[in-house]
């Protein structure tokens, strides 16, 4: 089955996840916008591979409506958006000397806040075009939102926040199904990427995991079906056993409290 979306615009293009999604998505002919900070990098994967690229920090989150908008102005066919990006860091409540609030912040705002803004700055844009063509939000999870790991401790809080504020928006744009956007999610396992760089124990030969190209590949099986969720490896049975669940009561419970609380948090 072929990808079903013209053009993909790569957050996080520049290293792992991110990187083996602009250079599958190339070779298989889909155009690629392909974002990160490391400019040289961009010019790398550019020369490689021949994708446009884009370079923005999606950390500096009130910059992204004007990346936005300058994305959009120049890609008006663009149609399906991948948030690759994240940062984790390791820290032990037990031992306070080793938590630093400053990455706390940095954490929560590039694996949360950031995708919530790159969100809501293309929603607009989405919302118009998918009237006439199916749109999709593709975020990249974690088997962590459902059984943190206690030595990343706040990297597992993030993308469970993330997780939850997929599920709800996905629920609130299901009420107007003229329009087409698809909001999926990618559940990753422990993958071989640039994350655990510079955390105790990990490097040289230790990078445990699946590979990410292996992890994309996989990726794409679900992505070219439409799947919401996406769980791959090890991770498949972790969402099984604790979100799957859940995840289908969602919309039935937000149904039980509109006819319950009889118009309460109705904005319109």
């Amino acid at each position: 089955m072929a990808f079903p979306y013209k053009k993909a615009l790569v957050i996080g293009a520049t290293s792992g996840i991110g990187l083996e999604f602009a250079r599958q998505l190339a070779k298989e002919g889909v155009k690629v916008i392909a974002v990160g900070r490391r400019q040289e990098r961009l010019d790398s994967l550019a020369a490689e591979t021949g994708v446009a690229t884009a370079q923005f920090d999606i950390g500096k989150v009130n910059e992204i409506p004007a990346f936005a908008e300058s994305i959009t102005k120049n890609h008006s066919d663009l149609d399906v958006i991948f948030l690759n990006a994240g940062v984790q860091y390791v820290m032990d409540f037990s031992k306070p000397h080793t938590v630093d609030i400053t990455k706390i912040t940095h954490e929560v705002t590039v694996n949360y806040i950031s995708m919530v803004a790159l969100t809501h700055a293309f929603m607009p844009f989405f919302q118009a075009k998918s009237t006439a063509q199916d749109v999709a939000f593709i975020y990249t999870s974690t088997s962590l939102i459902s059984l943190p790991y206690p030595m990343v401790l706040d990297y597992c809080a993030s993308k469970a926040a993330l997780h939850s504020f997929i599920l709800s928006v996905r629920e609130q744009l299901k009420q107007n199904p003229d329009q087409r956007i698809l909001l999926s999610e990618l559940i990753t396992p422990l993958v071989q990427t640039e994350l655990h760089d510079g955390q105790p124990g990990w490097g040289g030969d230790f990078n445990p995991g699946m590979p990410a190209a292996a992890f994309v590949e996989e990726c794409l099986i679900g992505i070219n079906q439409k799947q919401e969720v996406v769980a791959v490896g090890p991770a498949a049975g972790v969402y099984a056993e604790f979100e799957e669940a859940k995840d289908k009561r969602v919309g039935p419970q937000w149904q039980f409290f509109k006819k319950a609380l009889a118009g309460a948090h109705q904005l319109d």
